[in-house]
């Protein structure tokens, strides 16, 4: 396989981050702040890339994914982060395929149970288990989805466009951001893609993919900018109209479409391919693949995600939701990484250097800091005060302590 065939692979973690759930917040952020997210959504494109790296590299040095890791080592965690994946997987499906129609929707006059449509589409395409030939499939949607959106961008730049939105940043927004793109379900994922690769292939893999996923994300925060304000895609579209003519409903249509079909094929797959590792000790991937439960998996997710998508709700408070929901798991999820990554009896000298666990520290500790004060605007009544900060210093200096003492 050629250097650029092993790249491709790693278009799954762009195809599953960049979903209906990335286009909804980086809307929403762009016509909150639009520009002042810039430094927001390239630390979550860092911070996703420096965390992959962390868990596909456990892999490819120890022939063991973090999630066998830690089923080996602490069952109940193992099955409490399933769980947490899979209700994720759920939350996303659904806003993933109602997003997929409503790109359609405006081009054709559909109704909402085309989504069995699109489900059976994506159940094809699953079906084989195969996540190299999946991610060729999705590939070229991901490169549609992201000159859509670049085009959109430049045109907006173009025609004067001040990209400010209403110059407010907001921590639930933050959260979201980083939340859409660090997405919990993609440690798991990109544990799976490792195996058989080259360390220098699966850098330059991630490397590629966390970095067209960031210009895509940021291309969204920029044309939702011109929207006053963004409680549903009409809104957006409203304004793109005056902005662009004719060009607003290619953007969303496409973009939504793509966005949400490449979501919908990498959500029941992750799910899946976590359950494998968390769950299953066996070894053998392609006689797992081929088993009817990880079927059932990815099977369940789809189901349960048609099923929602069918009911007349709110989809747009959804998917906020559950890119907040993700945002707050990823502190716990950033620690166990570093703690592993830094684990001499699973890497040997392929443990993390010290810039990276510098690095990796100072996100996870801007997370959590991010998190407590979001999380203590919504308990007290009066001002934070100094809790964020000192909740914090606890977190970080616990994260110290079990890094060091793997190494």
């Amino acid at each position: 396989m050629s250097s650029w065939s092993r790249a491709v692979v790693w278009s799954l973690i762009a195809a599953a981050f960049i979903g209906p759930g990335t286009v909804t917040t980086a809307a929403r952020a762009g016509s909150e702040g639009g520009w002042g997210y810039l430094p927001f959504v390239l630390l979550a494109a860092f911070a996703g890339f420096l965390l992959m790296e962390m868990a596909a590299r456990l892999t490819l040095v120890s022939g063991q994914t973090l999630g066998q890791i830690l089923g080996t080592r602490r069952r109940w965690l193992a099955i409490a982060c399933f769980v947490a994946v899979l209700l994720g997987c759920v939350a996303y499906q659904a806003g993933n395929l109602v997003g997929a129609l409503g790109g359609l929707q405006l081009f054709f006059g559909l109704e909402r149970w085309w989504v069995l449509v699109l489900g059976a589409i994506a159940g094809v395409v699953l079906w084989p288990g195969e996540t190299k030939w999946i991610a060729r499939a999705l590939a070229g949607v991901v490169i549609i989805m992201a000159v859509v959106f670049i085009v959109a961008a430049i045109q907006l730049f173009l025609g004067g466009a001040s990209f400010a939105g209403n110059n407010t940043v907001a921590t639930g927004t933050v959260i979201g951001l980083v939340g859409t793109t660090i997405v919990p379900y993609n440690f798991f994922l990109a544990a799976g893609l490792s195996k058989g690769q080259q360390l220098g292939d699966m850098r330059n893999g991630l490397l590629l993919s966390f970095l067209v996923g960031g210009i895509i994300t940021l291309c969204i925060v920029l044309v939702g900018s011109v929207a006053t304000s963004f409680t549903n895609f009409s809104d957006l579209a409203r304004t793109l109209d005056a902005v662009l003519g004719d060009w607003s409903k290619v953007v969303l249509g496409i973009g939504l479409f793509a966005a949400g079909f490449s979501s919908a094929v990498t959500a029941p797959l992750a799910a899946a391919i976590a359950g494998r590792e968390l769950l299953v000790r066996e070894a053998g991937e392609h006689s797992v693949v081929k088993q009817v439960w990880f079927r059932m998996i990815w099977g369940g997710v789809l189901v349960v995600g048609l099923l929602v998508a069918l009911l007349e709700i709110d989809i747009i408070t959804v998917i906020l939701a559950a890119q907040v929901a993700n945002g707050l798991l990823l502190p716990l999820i950033a620690a166990i990484v570093l703690v592993f990554a830094n684990d001499r009896s699973l890497l040997g000298g392929k443990v993390n250097a010290h810039w990276q666990n510098a690095a990796g520290w100072l996100v996870a500790s801007f997370l959590a800091y991010k998190n407590f004060e979001l999380l203590l605007e919504k308990v007290l009544v009066s001002g934070i005060g100094f809790w964020a900060e000192a909740l914090t210093l606890v977190y970080a200096v616990g994260l110290t302590y079990f890094i060091y003492r793997r190494r």
